[in-house]
């Protein structure tokens, strides 16, 4: 399915991806990161329109929800937005998941989450998340703000905020994994460093080259 037809359709609020269903609550974003496939794929994904005019409320999404969640392996708050904006939301739609039989609930974040809400939020995610996947990519200064592209008013505090949320989020959440995607020309070595430093996991991500 092309693109175009793709957007023609109804955003998806939730979508299906190996065994798991992922929650699309926005498309506001600290970065523009330059890898991100929203940029080619115009917010298309895998047959989804991931383009939200407006933040969906909480009712919304609710009502996006198949019936039984149990028949997922986990429910990730992750669509082409940075899902701490809505950490309001999230908290509220927690305990409805594990109602509807989530068995496991994971954020995907570029790990700005501090200075967006200006407080370190981790303990407040540790209050309903199992585990929380944080994209690092690189731990040199010059090619972090060319590559994620932090907006303006982010874009010195970024990398270390980034380091500072990760440690935050081993104490708080209980598996928290830093990921790098495979780029040409980017330094990633220093990133499973911090990782093993912190206490957490890492994973190397292949970048998506297809979204279908």
């Amino acid at each position: 399915m092309g693109n175009q037809a793709v957007l023609d359709k109804e955003p998806s609020l939730v979508y299906e991806f190996d065994g798991a269903l992922y929650l699309n609550i926005t498309s506001r974003c600290p970065t523009a990161c330059r890898f991100c496939v929203k940029f080619s794929w115009d917010y298309s994904y895998r047959g989804n329109n991931l383009k939200l005019p407006e933040d969906p409320s909480v009712d919304d999404i609710v009502r996006a929800l198949p019936d039984n969640l149990s028949r997922f392996r986990e429910i990730v708050f992750c669509g082409y937005g940075e899902s701490t904006y809505r950490l309001s939301e999230m908290k509220a739609l927690a305990p409805i998941l594990r109602y509807k039989g989530a068995k496991r609930l994971r954020l995907n974040t570029v790990g700005l989450g501090n200075l967006i809400h200006g407080r370190n939020v981790a303990p407040e995610l540790g209050e309903f998340l199992d585990a929380v996947s944080i994209s690092l990519n690189t731990v040199d200064p010059i090619q972090y703000v060319e590559i994620m592209r932090p907006r303006p008013e982010f874009r010195e505090k970024a990398l270390d905020s980034v380091k500072e949320f990760i440690v935050a989020c081993v104490k708080s959440v209980p598996e928290t994994v830093v990921s790098a995607v495979a780029l040409t020309g980017v330094d990633i070595s220093g990133v499973p460093a911090v990782a093993k430093e912190a206490g957490a996991l890492f994973r190397l991500r292949p970048f998506l080259d297809s979204p279908e």
